[in-house]
């Protein structure tokens, strides 16, 4: 727990008055939690949540009707953990339908790492092994700000991305791009390029997540292969909601992008190369803007509540599953949908 160890007790008439968005504490089974930090990364919403403010969740986490709960709820909840019901209000909490514990004995003590210290160190001095790393990197937790990943303030720096850096960095570049390929080829063989590479990215997007960042029980055993995984992607899992953790860094998606450009500089010739990667480079920013947005925005559109659904299921009920980011079409096309509907 990332709770004070001091132990508190409050009625449920006092948890009661902690009922709106500056002060959200619940009940849950006989415990209580402070969910203010936490009701605006929400998966179902922050509105779903603040519904039940000051009240018992325990039978609404079990009702799959008003929103659908797995372990992973259970062990996000513990995070936020401040104390017991008082005596004189504890209630006899009957167990879950088919199940011969209270759903939060499921969650394990942590093993894996302290979200109170630096993260890097931590497991660049680990002995796991890759299928317990595997595992635990997978169940998500959360933390009311960023995470630490190094005690020098200089390095922590260049591991924190705010969302609006992405498109100060590569607008410019991109329109370089096109200037540049104006030179070569006119302007409507560039609109062919550019919207050619707007469309491939998408194809792109789904194949890095799949097989580059979800990599996972193929990586080789060893510390070297779990950090390089852990920095890659393996974080964004743990903590899917850090602000900070959520677009790619500059320094990490100009090497992948240099990389992309050589092997199109060998099937392009200048001028279209430039579009398409023009294309890419758009393709990719629109990426990493919507990716933020799934995480902490909030709509009442219809298709993208959908969208921003579909995204959170893959972090928080089934990682193997449900790699497209911006829209599931290579998901069905490749058949890596969600094996049941949500």
């Amino acid at each position: 727990m990332l709770c004070d160890t001091k132990q508190r007790e409050y009625s449920r008439e006092e948890v009661a008055r902690h009922d709106n968005a500056e002060s959200l504490w619940v009940v849950r089974g006989n415990q209580v939690f402070d969910l203010t930090l936490f009701h605006t990364d929400h998966p179902g919403g922050s509105d779903m949540l603040m519904q039940f403010a000051g009240q018992d969740i325990t039978e609404v986490m079990r009702d799959s009707s008003i929103h659908s709960h797995a372990l992973q709820a259970y062990r996000v909840l513990r995070d936020f953990y401040i104390g017991e019901v008082t005596a004189d209000d504890r209630r006899t909490i009957p167990l879950a339908k088919d199940s011969s514990r209270d759903e939060m004995e499921y969650v394990e003590d942590e093993k894996f790492l302290d979200l109170r210290k630096p993260l890097f160190m931590q497991m660049w001095r680990s002995k796991f092994t890759k299928d317990f790393y595997i595992r635990e990197v997978h169940k998500a937790h959360h933390l009311p700000g960023p995470a630490v990943f190094f005690s020098n303030s200089i390095l922590e720096t260049f591991t924190r991305t705010p969302w609006w850096v992405i498109p100060v960095y590569w607008t410019p570049i991109m329109i370089t791009l096109l200037v540049l390929g104006i030179k070569y080829e006119p302007a409507n063989v560039l609109f062919v390029g550019f919207v050619f590479g707007l469309i491939s990215w998408t194809l792109l997007e789904y194949s890095m997540h799949r097989f580059v960042f979800h990599y996972d029980e193929n990586i080789p055993e060893g510390k070297l292969a779990q950090v390089a995984h852990f920095l890659l992607h393996g974080v964004h899992h743990y903590l899917p909601m850090d602000p900070l953790r959520l677009v790619m860094p500059p320094a990490l998606s100009t090497f992948l992008a240099l990389n992309i450009l050589a092997i199109l500089s060998c099937i392009f010739t200048p001028g279209m190369l430039h579009a398409v990667a023009a294309g890419l480079i758009t393709g990719y920013v629109l990426y990493d803007e919507c990716h933020y947005w799934l995480h902490h925005g909030s709509t009442s559109n219809k298709q993208l509540t959908q969208l921003k659904t579909y995204h959170l299921r893959h972090h928080y009920k089934d990682f193997k599953a449900g790699f497209g980011i911006t829209s599931d079409f290579w998901d069905k096309i490749f058949g890596t949908e969600f094996a049941t509907p949500e």
